[in-house]
């Protein structure tokens, strides 16, 4: 993956007109949303994973993680079609633990 692992141009272009308030709404739901998406990304039920990648693709690509949206779409293939290794299912939920005390910050 080339991407960085945060986009400030991208975050600006979608949230830069917030004022806090909104922002910190938004950022606290989004959070919760994450938190949610990674409790199934512990599942071992491959159809949960690939449910739960899809929806941190969005999310995480929403606010300018790219890299962790790239990795959760390789992911939720690697899930759909049962190829899914345990390396790269880690591999994203500490990236997603990342974003997510990111966010919290």
């Amino acid at each position: 993956m080339s991407e960085p692992w945060f986009d400030q141009d991208f975050w600006d272009d979608n949230f830069g007109d917030f004022d806090q308030e909104d922002l910190d709404e938004i950022l606290v739901e989004a959070v919760t949303d994450i938190e949610d998406l990674l409790a199934g990304l512990l599942s071992d039920d491959l159809d949960l994973i690939a449910k739960n990648a899809h929806k941190i693709v969005s999310t995480c690509g929403n606010f300018g993680y790219l890299q962790c949206a790239e990795l959760a779409a390789h992911v939720e293939q690697g899930a759909k079609t049962r190829g899914l290794s345990e390396e790269d299912k880690n591999r994203l939920i500490d990236m997603v633990e990342r974003v997510v005390a990111d966010l919290k910050k």
